[in-house]
């Protein structure tokens, strides 16, 4: 079978006899050229299908753990469609992992003695705050899981969570609104108010989820025992686990002595609720007592990632045992006694007892000693070899790889939570206002040095460039291979832009403080304000980084029209309009150099605002008839493709920035806008703005795309 990856283009041949694993959707086939990528190939792909994952292509979530060779969340990298006659998306590929097995292996004693034996309860905690990280990094980029269950989350020796079949998550368009649920989930991890529901027909939220991490959680930390589940004492038949989790029975969250809810105890061989850390222990009473009847009130999963590193860091090492770890609130190592009570058998048995096998051991139970026959002509007795003193063979047993040492000094680093939206809009307009600083004073240098002859801001200009040249050449010495010639020349020339740009603001700033110019303050600071409203806008709107394979019309066509039509004509207004005065300054009429430099600005602004309104809505008419090109599009765009995208998408953004601004502001101060008649004076100040907004949409655009920053 032949395909081909819609974004990168390359074409993949597909062996049908070598799945590596077998679904309800679809089947998981390795990649020939590439060993660290899988393709999930649909039985019955449809239009929907397709759909969903160009969704999920164009909002990929952040990675809460950077581990070089590891996926947090199996996400869909690139799309297969079909190669010849009608491209159809069958499926997508995404990172393979290797060396993991499911959660549930290592929150269960039996397994994890046989198989991981040397993964301690400090594991246990690490494996619990990567997933609340995974699963935050999914909330914050507005998915929903919905299926959440043990077997779709992978771990790794180290700790390290992987969640995969992520095609199954709950997705929401965020340009048409149109909701792609999850239609399956596990009634033990289900929250109280789904219990019995029909998933097709629901839309989740977070909360839902929040529950069914809850239980993976507790499980994880309290050596599988279901938190819902426990020993019923009633005569009758005993609930079973969905319905104790719909009437809100939690034996497994007695708080110190408090009674359990009626008619039941918690597990015999569950731990105690009081060995987990008292945060932990009120989160989970939040989720699954107050979360009851207000899922609102079930912590976040930011918030589990923030009480289990306080868990972890308070955990100290047994005397007795350096793989028994436990809270420091404790007075002494449950472990040892829990060892106890299971007749030996070690929940974190020491390396000594690995290395020799003793682990494996079943369980020491004492016998009643049998009563010897009557004695009845005793035969002879027969001589017995002398004991070596060498114990029984254990059999063969490969000790598992053993996870790096985790001291509480010395340990692999804390998983980097992703950026809230909030968070990132602020950090986006701090950049911002950097960027229209910078942006500002490099203009004012280079007018000082034409007009005002600022001799020195030309010589600081070339020796940035210089300077940029020289870290560009560098650059494409000690990263890119021979080959690549024109990519090295493309360093060499981007370093000179920026060197020289860099100096020209440095200069110009200099160069107006020396003078006691304050139109040079003026000027940083307008730039730092507009700066801050772009960084605002450009990461409080996302660009449709996937569209569906084939012709786009409608609504997303119309959006799409009305993207582009406002950078072609921000381009046709800005070249229109400075080449008409450029054509009467040489032909018609002879103007001052400072009279025609101020007519062209002027002049581009405006027909910048014309061209790029009239061409949102003319292109905007066009796409929804389906006539709107597809976007220069691919995976986390940067260089020339992300600056393409960003140029277009930019001038998209700063038109409708700039004309509410400046409708707004010629509203309030009719000052600004003398001249023109009262009534027409929003008009006039939101064509103004517009052009201002789509010319540094385009030229911050290209910047902020190229350097990768969406």
């Amino acid at each position: 079978m032949q395909l081909q990856r819609q974004f990168s283009g390359q074409l993949i041949a597909i062996d049908t006899k070598t799945a590596i694993a077998s679904g309800g959707e679809g089947r998981i086939y390795p990649i020939a050229q590439d060993s660290s990528l899988v393709a999930k190939i649909y039985h019955k792909p449809t239009d929907e299908d397709g759909d969903k994952l160009t969704v999920m292509f164009s909002m990929p979530p952040d990675a809460p753990i950077a581990e070089p060779g590891h996926a947090s969340i199996a996400w869909p990298i690139d799309l297969l469609h079909t190669v010849g006659g009608r491209e159809k998306i069958v499926g997508f590929v995404m990172p393979r992992v290797k060396k993991v097995m499911p959660v549930h292996t290592f929150y269960t004693p039996k397994t994890r003695r046989e198989q991981k034996p040397l993964f301690s309860y400090l594991y246990l905690h690490r494996t619990a705050r990567n997933l609340a990280s995974a699963v935050n990094a999914l909330h914050v980029r507005g998915y929903v899981i919905g299926d959440v269950n043990e077997s779709n989350i992978l771990v790794t020796d180290t700790a390290l969570v992987t969640l995969v079949d992520t095609d199954s998550f709950q997705v929401r368009d965020p340009y048409t609104g149109y909701v792609y649920r999850c239609p399956v989930g596990k009634p033990e991890f289900t929250p109280p108010e789904l219990q019995g529901q029909t998933f097709r027909d629901i839309d989740r939220s977070p909360e839902h989820d929040l529950f069914g991490l809850a239980v993976l959680i507790f499980q994880l930390l309290m050596e599988g025992t279901h938190p819902f589940s426990g020993v019923y004492l009633g005569s009758d038949e005993p609930p079973s686990l969905e319905a104790r989790i719909r009437s809100g029975h939690v034996p497994g969250c007695s708080r110190g002595g408090a009674p359990v809810p009626a008619r039941y105890r918690p597990m015999p061989a569950a731990p105690p609720f009081e060995m987990l850390h008292p945060r932990l222990r009120q989160m989970f009473i939040r989720c699954f007592e107050e979360g009851h009847g207000n899922p609102s009130a079930r912590p976040d999963a930011k918030t589990w990632v923030n009480a289990i590193r306080e868990a972890e860091d308070a955990l100290v090492t047994c005397s007795k045992n350096s793989q028994h770890k436990y809270g420091n609130h404790l007075s002494r190592c449950p472990w040892c006694d829990r060892a106890k009570l299971l007749k030996g058998r070690d929940p974190f048995p020491s390396r000594q007892a690995v290395s020799h096998g003793l682990h494996l051991q079943p369980a020491k139970i004492k016998r009643k000693k049998p009563q010897p026959p009557p004695v009845v002509n005793p035969p002879a007795v027969r001589r017995q070899q002398p004991a070596t003193g060498l114990p029984r063979p254990l059999g063969q047993y490969a000790v598992p790889l053993l996870p790096m040492p985790m001291s509480s000094r010395s340990r692999t680093p804390a998983p980097q939570l992703p950026v809230g939206k909030f968070e990132r809009i602020f950090q986006d307009a701090a950049w911002g206002g950097v960027w229209g600083s910078l942006c500002l004073a490099a203009i004012g240098g280079i007018y000082s040095a034409i007009a005002e002859g600022g001799g020195a801001i030309l010589g600081a200009i070339f020796v940035g460039s210089i300077w940029g040249c020289f870290f560009g050449v560098m650059w494409g010495v000690f990263t890119l291979p021979p080959n690549q010639i024109w990519r090295k020349w493309g360093g060499v020339l981007v370093g000179a832009a920026w060197g020289a740009f860099l100096l020209a603001a440095i200069g110009g700033a200099v160069f107006g403080a020396i003078n006691s110019t304050p139109g040079i303050g003026e000027r940083i600071l307008a730039g730092a304000g507009a700066g801050a409203v772009w960084g605002c806008v450009w990461a409080s709107f996302r660009p449709p980084l996937a569209l569906p394979v084939g012709r786009v019309w409608g609504r997303r066509g119309g959006y799409l029209g009305a993207v582009w039509g406002s950078f072609v004509g921000t381009l046709a207004g800005v070249f229109l309009g400075a080449g008409l005065v450029v054509w009467q300054q040489y032909g018609v009429q002879m103007r001052p150099m400072d009279e025609f430099a101020r007519l062209l600005l002027g002049v581009a602004i405006v027909a910048a605002g014309v061209g790029s309104v009239g061409g949102v809505v003319s292109g905007g008419l066009l796409g929804f008839c389906g006539f709107a090109p597809k976007l220069p599009i691919s995976f986390q765009p940067s260089g020339v493709n992300g600056g393409s995208l960003g140029a277009i998408w930019g001038s998209f953004l700063g038109t409708f920035a700039g004309a509410v601004l400046g409708a707004g502001v010629s509203a309030m101060f009719p000052a600004v806008s003398a001249g023109v008649p009262m009534e027409l004076g929003p008009v006039a100040g939101a064509i103004v703005g517009a052009g201002l907004g789509a010319i540094w949409g385009v030229v911050s655009g290209t910047v902020w795309g190229a350097l990768g920053k969406w």
